[in-house]
């Protein structure tokens, strides 16, 4: 994804009237609204296409392209591979710290950076933790059949009813089988942050965190590396 695929993006954009319905719940929009809702989706549509470079480069790595010794007739015209890779991890961030730091104009609350998709994926864990249950991040969520679906009503009409377990008993599963559940934040054991929700935390907590993570996302117009806060 690249810039001028970026600014391409219009209002009939089908990916932009979708995300609209999910986050205002309507396509009718005051012409304020229209504008944050492109710059939300522009800014998302640039932050997954960074984390699917930075992917590529790790697959890469993990397969063992790159030689970490050097033969005396290595071609090393443009850098040896460790400057390419540093070079490419460098263009893939610079198009989102540029992005970041145009559509920052005229804000000034560190809340306005953070994209709508990481702030629905912090109340998810927020709610959870208040539920007392698990939070739900995966894929499934956000595709999840529902009573307008015909194998859903099909599925009714044979006595299954949303909650329960397949099966004349009920005793069958009631997860997607390749619903996979991963670690918060791809997190080892024992890992503690300041930023973690916990089940303690009160509003001002949360919202305090949320700052936090949000803080990952200001404007970057040196193309800094990214840290964490704490």
């Amino acid at each position: 994804m690249h810039g001028p695929a970026i600014s391409q993006v219009g209002r009939s954009d089908p990916a932009l009237l979708a995300y609209a319905r999910q986050a205002f719940g309507t396509t009718n929009l005051s012409e304020e609204d229209w504008k944050k809702a492109e710059d939300h989706y522009k800014i998302n549509l640039l932050y997954q296409d960074m984390l699917r470079k930075r992917q590529e480069l790790d697959r890469l790595r993990k397969k063992g392209q790159h030689k970490y010794e050097y033969d005396s007739d290595e071609e090393t015209d443009g850098g040896t591979w460790e400057h390419k890779l540093r070079m490419q991890e460098m263009e893939a961030t610079q198009i989102w710290a540029n992005e970041l730091t145009e559509k920052s104009r005229g804000r000034h609350h560190i809340g306005d950076f953070l994209p709508p998709d990481e702030l629905e994926r912090f109340m998810e864990k927020y709610n959870a933790l208040k539920e007392g249950r698990e939070p739900d991040l995966s894929d499934y969520k956000e595709f999840k059949l529902k009573e307008d679906n015909v194998g859903f009503q099909m599925l009714q009409k044979l006595g299954w009813t949303e909650g329960s377990g397949l099966g004349q008993d009920g005793g069958g599963i009631q997860e997607p089988v390749n619903k996979a559940s991963s670690r918060l934040d791809n997190q080892g054991l024992g890992v503690e942050r300041p930023a973690d929700l916990s089940g303690e935390d009160n509003e001002f907590d949360a919202y305090r965190k949320r700052m936090m993570l949000a803080y990952r996302f200001r404007p970057n117009p040196l193309n800094n590396p990214r840290r964490p806060y704490y």
